[in-house]
């Protein structure tokens, strides 16, 4: 478990409070409500007049695909309309009306340069822009296959987006699945690999012409990072009765539970995470160091398994979040299953071609390069924002100690001795001393708003972006099991060693004294082998098929994740307005005292 925590501090600075900040209870059924916000909005002609033409365009349904090709009239680019697919598509292998104009919704709210997602189209349903779809007539003239225009079949070609993008011939689909490795194996695995050889055909023929999406779920909660449905105190005693130590109180919103947990459970949960999900992207619990900011790294460790789909409906976990008994208990007598996940990789595919998901895999290594920058990128970043927070403290703090020097209070005595004439103040010496109090407070606004924004950055915009370096480091992790658990060397070991038993048993079998007994013994002892070798490399190939395509959905899962980089930085912008805003205002003030202030010589010795 080493290797999990040489990172960045993943505790963060600490502010004291694991609940403040921008935080949100988990509500069932608000995506529901958001596809249902337009069943009551008089909708421009364009919907109706787009709809008719995707019908006609899919055969009298709505597909994913004729839904892209809907899209691409747009003129938006291609990572914005993967993301309002994503949004619309419910998984249903085709879409209704509903989720069709929930589309076009966020297509409009796109070419204005708003968010693209359901939430936007709720809070603009009343006002929204109307779509453009300059050509949409030219869907329904496609041809049966899919086929588009040329232009936009172009513009497909050029994409470069690992999963939006499409093969570009079968020379270039040939180059990359040959990259996977294959080498010629005897009879053991020609029915499989005539089925892969028929996919790919099929791909072939139709591939310049369709866009796939990664069939994984939507579930708009995963993605929203600044929510916590968790709450962890402190307990008031500690466990233990020789070796004392101590307690979390951990309160969960979504399952409505209160528990009791030491740190040696959340790490037992952790590790149980990486054994039973090895091949999928969760949350690494961070070092026991840090005692004073180990609940806020709870809390947000507990918050991103709670947000995570497959995580939350684990028997383990909702056990962990629910059962008031100990841990160490609950898993003694709860005969739970923590083998690692199997899975179906067809089912797991659905409609996506096999060729397209080694395509993504063949990429490993540059998408593994683009994780690495990620992550320099955001610890970076994070870096940046502590740095600027402490420099808004320390600005705040010699603000304050500039305003404390102009307070009348602090000015040392006047002497009374000599003529009491000159010891008399004047109404400018008088006036004087009161708008240097005056200043003196806008003086000390200043520097507590300065304080304020410094502290602002510190606890969540930097703690924000801690959550994607989580995400970051989660990714990297996984594709580092992924490495390790590869069987493509296995796989080209196994059929170099069977072709060559082939040939041996072929040149056995081909001699002149076929009945020999050292010749026959020799041919079982092939035969057994070949036979071996044929249900290991089956085994072989199978594990590397659920590598393949968890690795293509889990990388889609992680792109998905920057959709909160809006959320992030519209807060970021927002709070550097707000705190400007309220600046402007106090030194404005500040600006109007100071220009009452005395400013004639005579006037303070008259």
């Amino acid at each position: 478990m080493s290797d999990l925590y040489d990172i960045l501090d993943p505790w963060g600075p600490s502010n004291g409070s694991t609940t403040g900040g921008s935080t949100a209870a988990i509500v069932p059924g608000i995506e529901e409500s958001s596809r249902r916000c337009l069943d009551n909005v008089a909708l421009p002609p364009v919907y109706a007049a787009a709809h008719v033409a995707a019908l006609s365009a899919g055969e009298g349904r709505v597909t994913r695909d004729v839904l892209l090709q809907t899209l691409e009239y747009s003129d938006l680019p291609r990572h914005v309309i993967g993301q309002i697919v994503l949004a619309a598509d419910t998984g249903a292998g085709s879409l209704s009306k509903q989720d069709f104009n929930l589309a076009l919704a966020m297509t409009a709210l796109a070419q204005k340069n708003m968010s693209p997602s359901l939430e936007s189209v709720m809070l603009h349903k009343d006002d929204l822009p109307v779509p453009v779809l300059d050509g949409i007539g030219e869907l329904t003239s496609s041809s049966p296959d899919g086929t588009r225009p040329q232009s936009t079949s172009a513009a497909l070609e050029a994409s470069d987006d690992p999963w939006l993008n499409t093969a570009k011939g079968p020379g270039d689909l040939a180059a990359s699945t040959a990259a996977v490795g294959a080498m010629s194996f005897a009879d053991t695995s020609e029915s499989k690999e005539g089925q892969r050889q028929q996919q790919r055909k099929s791909f072939d023929g139709n591939a310049a012409a369709q866009t796939f999406v990664p069939n994984i779920n939507m579930e708009a909660m995963q993605w929203q990072l600044d929510m916590e449905d968790v709450s962890i105190k402190e307990a008031a005693e500690k466990g233990g009765i020789v070796f004392k130590h101590t307690n979390y109180e951990i309160s969960t919103r979504s399952f409505s539970s209160m528990v009791v947990r030491r740190y040696n459970d959340f790490f037992w949960i952790s590790n149980y995470l990486i054994k039973r999900y090895p091949h999928r992207m969760h949350p690494n619990i961070p070092p026991k160091g840090f005692p004073d900011n180990r609940i806020k790294g709870l809390t947000r460790f507990s918050s991103a398994i709670l947000r995570t789909p497959f995580l939350r409906r684990d028997a383990l976990v909702i056990q962990f979040f629910t059962n008031t008994d100990e841990f160490s208990h609950v898993v003694k007598v709860g005969n739970l299953d923590m083998d690692a996940e199997e899975i179906e990789p067809e089912e797991e595919l659905g409609s996506t071609p096999w060729a397209e998901v080694q395509q993504t895999y063949v990429a490993f290594d540059d998408f593994y390069g683009l994780v690495a920058r990620d992550e320099e990128k955001y610890r970076t970043q994070i870096t940046s924002l502590e740095k600027i927070a402490r420099y808004k403290q320390a600005i705040g703090d010699e603000l304050y100690t500039y305003s404390d020097t102009l307070r009348k209070a602090n000015a040392p005595r006047e002497s009374v001795s000599g003529s009491r004439k000159y010891h008399i103040q004047s109404p400018a010496k008088r006036a004087l001393d009161s708008g240097l109090n005056e200043l003196c407070m806008s003086f000390g606004d200043a520097s507590l708003l300065e304080k304020s924004h410094g502290e602002v950055l510190k606890t969540i915009s930097a703690e924000y972006l801690r959550r994607m370096y989580d995400v970051v480091v989660s990714m990297k992790l996984m594709m580092d099991r992924m490495r390790q658990s590869d069987k493509q060397r296995d796989i080209q070991r196994i059929r170099e060693r069977s072709d060559a038993s082939s040939k041996q048993l072929a040149l056995l079998s081909g001699s002149d004294t076929p009945g020999a007994s050292g010749d026959r013994s020799s041919i079982e002892r092939l035969e057994r082998l070949l036979r071996e070798d044929s249900v290991e490399l089956e085994r072989f190939e199978r594990e590397q098929r659920c590598i393949e395509t968890r690795f293509y959905h889990e990388l889609a899962r992680y792109r998905c994740y920057e959709c909160f980089l809006q959320t992030h930085y519209h807060g970021v912008v927002e709070e550097q307005i707000k705190h400007h805003t309220l600046a402007l205002n106090a030194w404005r003030q500040a600006l109007a005292t100071a220009d009452e202030l005395p400013s004639n010589p005579l006037d303070f010795i008259s």
